[in-house]
């Protein structure tokens, strides 16, 4: 057993000196790059018809090599791409490109020292697809290649629309697509729009080799434009067509809008619609004149539902539009019809054999009043008062009491009835003969009697006390027996106190023979002061009244002209005072001849004067006895 371990170990040793022993084989020595390299980007190109394609690429050549002219090739299938009748640009040479590309076909960089072969073929055909190479005159054919396809034209333009406002100028821009520089393309504004609007179309260079293409069509917005489409249509080599269709959005707002039925009926339902055209969309909210929250907020169409509707809702409702900075109002006043209602101070009046009958109701729409049961021919007058009707009539009657007086109101909403209360108002002679009646019997009433006497009685003898206490004159009376022939008759002259001193200017003048008389019995008597003719001391109190026997006989019979006079003048009366005289039988100063002419008429009578028992006051009128005041 060991034998056979330890012979494989020898033979493993044996292998292993064997295997260092035998040379290993040499590896090629290492190739250097080429300087001769392009790059594409993309590798593969897609361009469209009537636009064009770019061929993006850069290349490096040998540090020593000074390039002076750059050539490209479209590779026929199946063939090589160094060819001269391939050559679809030559820079050195441009004659030398194919017909159908000259012109369509340019460096974007003509300084081959920048190491840029970008190039950009113009009208992009059906026939560009396939493979390009490049090269450099004199020097080295480029063995990459790249590859464009041409396929339908799928672009579409550009439309810029800024945000557009009515009645604000805007202006809408398409551009083009490509930044081609080949042959411009024809833009087309395709649109239902109506007014001033203008059309330009105009280029862009961006580089010596790119163009960008656009057009403008500036307007007027309005809100006929919003949602309105615009195209804008783009034509490459009158052939390809492509276009680009936007839809305007334009801001604006019309006046709101309420829709309603203004008349409901009470315990019916309102509705009151308010709508505004605008964009955008507007906020609403509902309002009633005289309350300050508002009743509901909505946008754009508001519909406002009040059911169970009373009379307080009655009145003007305001939907208030707000669109961005602008405010807009609408409103609408609503009616609620109700049933009517024939008001108190309804009722008929009877008097003098004429009723007069008044019904007033009240209703919305306004009630018509109706006398179903009154005759035709009444006279018949109304009034209107904003909701309520006054209805009045009067007519003849002969017996009120068959009569029945019926008010009738109606209106759209319903008919109300009812039986008006007739009053019976008497006449006037009857008025009179219950005052009559009032009257005796309130005098059969004995107590109601004798407190009106009693009332009299006192009211009598307290207005005499207060006459007699407030009284400036003072009468006193002589008695003249009714059986005295003295031709004399007593008169009692009296002047008041204010009247004193016209007295006593009144005997200054002519006298009369009364005056006369008077003079006699005073120089019969002693010295005196007449009381009509003498002047009396207004300092001293007043004196009694002093009394004169006067005989007619003695006075003047008066001419017509001294009677017309007298008749004509005023009553002008005179009191005469006169002082009792002292015991002893002297006089008293004034008044002494007038006492002296009350002796004589004692001896006359036969009486003395003290038996007089009752004085009774006697006037005269002063300027008749004395002749008329003359």
């Amino acid at each position: 057993m060991w034998v056979l371990i330890w012979a494989a170990l020898l033979l493993s040793l044996t292998e292993i000196t064997t295997c260092k022993r035998q040379p290993q084989p040499q590896s090629p020595p290492p190739r250097t790059a080429s300087p001769w390299t392009i790059a594409f980007s993309p590798a593969k190109i897609t361009g469209e018809k009537g636009l064009c394609a770019v061929i993006s690429c850069t290349f490096n050549h040998a540090e020593n090599f000074k390039p002076t002219a750059a050539i490209w090739f479209k590779c026929p299938k199946n063939g090589k791409c160094d060819q001269d009748e391939d050559i679809i640009i030559h820079s050195e040479t441009p004659s030398k490109a194919q017909e159908g590309y000259k012109q369509r076909v340019s460096l974007l960089e003509t300084d081959l020292t920048k190491k840029n072969c970008s190039v950009i073929i113009n009208d992009i055909r059906e026939n560009d697809t396939g493979e390009y190479q490049f090269r450099l005159l004199s020097a080295y054919t480029y063995l990459k290649k790249v590859k464009i396809t041409v396929k339908a034209l799928t672009q579409k333009p550009s439309v810029l629309t800024p945000p557009l406002t009515e009645g604000e100028p805007a202006t809408l821009i398409c551009t083009a697509p490509g930044i081609c520089s080949g042959s411009p393309p024809k833009i087309t504004w395709t649109w239902r729009g109506t007014g001033d609007n203008t059309t330009i179309q105009m280029r862009e260079d961006l580089t010596n080799v790119t163009t960008t293409h656009f057009s403008t069509l500036t307007f007027t917005p309005s809100a006929e434009h919003h949602n309105m489409m615009v195209t804008c249509q783009v034509t490459f080599q009158k052939t390809y067509t492509i276009e680009e269709t936007v839809t305007l959005n334009v801001s604006y707002v019309k006046d709101p809008q309420i829709t309603e039925h203004k008349m409901v009926k009470e315990d019916g339902t309102l509705d009151l619609t308010c709508s505004v055209d605008s964009y955008p969309p507007s906020d609403i909210t509902w309002s009633k004149n005289g309350t300050s929250a508002p009743l509901q907020n909505y946008t754009e169409n508001a519909t406002l539902t009040i059911s169970n509707v009373t009379r307080e809702h009655a009145g003007e409702y305001v939907c208030t539009v707000h669109h961005h900075n602008r405010t807009m109002t609408a409103s609408t006043v609503v009616t609620v019809m109700y049933l009517p209602v024939i008001l108190p101070g309804s009722g008929c009046v009877d008097q003098a054999e004429v009723m007069t009958c008044v019904c007033v109701s009240q209703g919305v729409p306004l009630p018509l009043i109706e006398w179903p049961l009154l005759e035709l021919n009444t006279e018949n007058t109304m009034s209107v008062l904003g909701s309520s009707v006054n209805s009045t009539i009067s007519l003849p009657v002969g017996n009120h009491n068959n009569i029945t007086v019926e008010c009738v109101s109606r209106n759209v909403v319903g008919v109300v009835r009812e039986k008006l209360q007739v009053t019976q108002n008497k006449s006037q002679e009857k008025q009179e003969d219950k005052e009559w009646e009032d009257i005796i019997a309130m005098l059969s009433d004995l107590k109601l009697i004798t407190a009106f006497v009693i009332g009299a009685a006192l009211s009598a003898t307290i207005c005499c006390i207060f006459l007699c206490l407030t009284g400036k004159c003072k009468r006193q009376k002589k008695r003249i027996p009714k059986d005295s022939k003295n031709p004399f008759i007593n008169l009692e002259m009296v002047a008041c106190e204010d009247q004193q001193t016209d007295a006593g200017q009144a005997v200054g003048g002519e006298q009369t023979p009364l005056q006369l008389e008077l003079r006699g019995g005073a120089e019969n008597g002693g010295t005196q002061t007449s009381g009509a003719a003498g002047k009396f001391d207004t300092r001293e109190e007043p004196n009694e009244v002093d009394y004169a026997s006067i005989n007619y006989s003695l006075l003047k019979k008066k001419t017509p002209e001294a009677e017309k006079k007298t008749t004509t003048a005023e009553s002008e009366y005179a009191k005469i005072k006169r002082e009792k005289k002292k015991e002893g039988g002297k006089d008293g100063g004034e008044g002494s001849g007038m006492m002296m002419m009350g002796k004589d008429e004692e001896k006359e009578n036969g009486k003395p004067a003290a038996e007089t028992d009752e004085d009774t006051a006697l006037y005269s009128n002063v300027k008749a006895i004395m002749g008329g005041g003359e």
